[in-house]
């Protein structure tokens, strides 16, 4: 018997890249059925472009300001996802609002990762935002994109505690090693056909 079909996945990344790094360790480490077909950012010089070519695997920079507005940004983004045969897409500290050009030629095949307890929190400033706030309970969110930015129906979850010493740095720090391990987690259970969402509320299966 051949092998099991890999769930392919197009990576959206604006920066590092550490979460894509755990992904691609993940499915190295055999603990995710998957495999990263393309990586995209919107930056030329993200790293997580150079984490992408270090593991083999397509890296495209798609420039924002050498196309004609958004529309046609988030064409050339569904145009490369669908070229390598992209079945889910994922948000991976991918700093820009995607569009219906992508949205909508993947419907219900869109994450994304968000560094708080959505809703609260939401923006590209979320750490910040919940620990100048003075939570005691902030966290990490993946949830599935809509055309409503940080909206769409949450998939999991998982808290992390704001301690009384905690600077903004080590709480960034202790959010990333959750939101490392979350994702491939999450991933992981589409790629096993475990997630049924039923509108806002998403229903995970047993194994």
């Amino acid at each position: 018997m051949g092998e099991r079909h890999r769930l392919a996945l197009g990576v959206l990344v604006s920066g590092s890249g550490t979460n894509l790094q755990a992904i691609i360790d993940a499915i190295a480490a055999g603990t995710l059925h998957a495999r990263v077909a393309v990586v995209i950012s919107n930056k030329a010089d993200a790293y997580g472009l150079e984490r992408a070519r270090l593991a083999g695997v397509p890296a495209v920079h798609i420039d924002p300001a050498g196309s004609e507005g958004s529309g046609a940004y988030n064409h050339e983004v569904r145009e490369v996802l669908e070229g390598h045969g992209v079945e889910l897409v994922v948000m991976a500290g991918y700093m820009r609002l995607l569009g219906v050009e992508v949205l909508r030629a993947f419907p219900g095949a869109v994450i994304n990762l968000h560094p708080a307890l959505l809703p609260a929190f939401p923006g590209a400033t979320a750490i910040r935002d919940a620990f100048e706030w003075g939570v005691k309970i902030t966290g990490v969110t993946v949830h599935f994109a809509d055309e409503e930015f940080d909206r769409g129906p949450i998939l999991c979850q998982e808290p992390v505690v704001v301690e009384e010493t905690d600077t903004l740095e080590t709480l960034e720090t202790r959010i990333h090693e959750v939101e490392h391990r979350l994702l491939p987690h999450a991933i992981g259970l589409i790629a096993m056909e475990r997630v049924r969402v039923e509108g806002r509320r998403v229903n995970i299966s047993e194994e």
